[in-house]
């Protein structure tokens, strides 16, 4: 039987990295993305897997960074920057996150 992983695939200075580059992806986007067209943005985040950036993003949502929301027209969920809301003038603080 094959030995079982112990401990994280990613190291604590790429999981930073993986958590600024992803900010960074999404302040600089107008619009709401879905977790593969955020992981198109950036060369890094390309090799990065969908759970993990999964992950990643919910931390971002808990923490208030980010903001997520289903998609009607593509069934999927989409994140957008709190940051980007604010500046296209949408009221954050009166937008419940659970």
């Amino acid at each position: 039987m094959p030995a079982r992983r112990s401990g994280s695939k990613y190291s604590k200075s790429m999981n930073n990295d993986i958590i600024l580059r992803t900010i960074d992806v999404l302040h600089h986007n107008l619009r709401p993305m879905t977790i593969s067209e955020i992981c198109e943005q950036d060369f890094i985040l390309k090799g990065i897997t969908s759970q993990k950036m999964s992950r990643v993003l919910t931390d971002l949502c808990n923490m208030g960074i980010a903001m997520k929301a289903k998609s009607k027209k593509l069934n999927r969920m989409v994140y957008v920057s709190t940051e980007v809301l604010e500046e296209q003038g949408y009221d954050t603080s009166a937008i419940v996150v659970n």
